[in-house]
């Protein structure tokens, strides 16, 4: 899934799973027209894995979300994750430039380390320190490339269940209510 059009940014499939996420942001304000305050729309985002790597790419192009969560981000640091063995998707991204390189000129367009350098409103990440299937240092490339206010939330692992996954999830869950209960309201 993470190949379809990949040899073009203009069929590339990913943009259109962004473009996808703005539609909903439309479909959720014009379904719940409560979210539009004086000041605006007061959207949240929380993305994990795929989700989290695509809200790197949407939120800085979209103002009308306040803040987000992206946990254990996809996508980041494409020159890295091409060379880090993964059992993702991303795996199928390095097999794919084996053997046709010039997808270079088109994953820099959707690396969400470089999204994330223009997102400006607060983030909460929570990257993994183990996890086979997104590489980490593609995740703390997402964070460490923030330009906005940001909190780090480290698991010990992503997709992958351990001892301790229960209760790092609960802490994660009280993590988001506080950062969203924050900004949001």
């Amino acid at each position: 899934h993470v190949l379809h059009g990949v040899e073009s940014r203009d069929t590339y499939v990913i943009g259109d799973c962004v473009a996808d996420l703005w539609c909903a942001a439309s479909a959720l304000l014009d379904l719940v027209p409560e979210l539009v305050t004086a000041g605006g729309p007061r959207l949240g985002y929380a993305g994990e894995s795929l989700g989290g790597g695509l809200g790197a790419l949407a939120l800085p192009w979209d103002d009308r979300f306040a803040c987000g969560r992206l946990t254990v981000p996809t996508f980041g640091n494409h020159p890295l994750r091409l060379t880090l063995p993964c059992a993702g998707s991303g795996e199928a991204v390095r097999a794919h430039y084996r053997d046709h390189p010039g997808i270079m000129d088109v994953l820099p367009y959707f690396d969400a380390a470089t999204a994330a350098s223009r997102i400006r409103i607060p983030m909460l990440v929570a990257p993994a320190l183990f996890d086979p299937s997104v590489p980490p240092p593609g995740q703390f490339a997402v964070y460490n490339a923030l330009a906005g206010p940001r909190e780090l939330h480290v698991l010990t692992a992503g997709h992958f269940e351990h001892e301790g996954s229960e209760r790092e999830e609960r802490e994660l869950r009280t993590a988001d209510g506080r950062f969203f209960g924050a900004r949001l309201g």
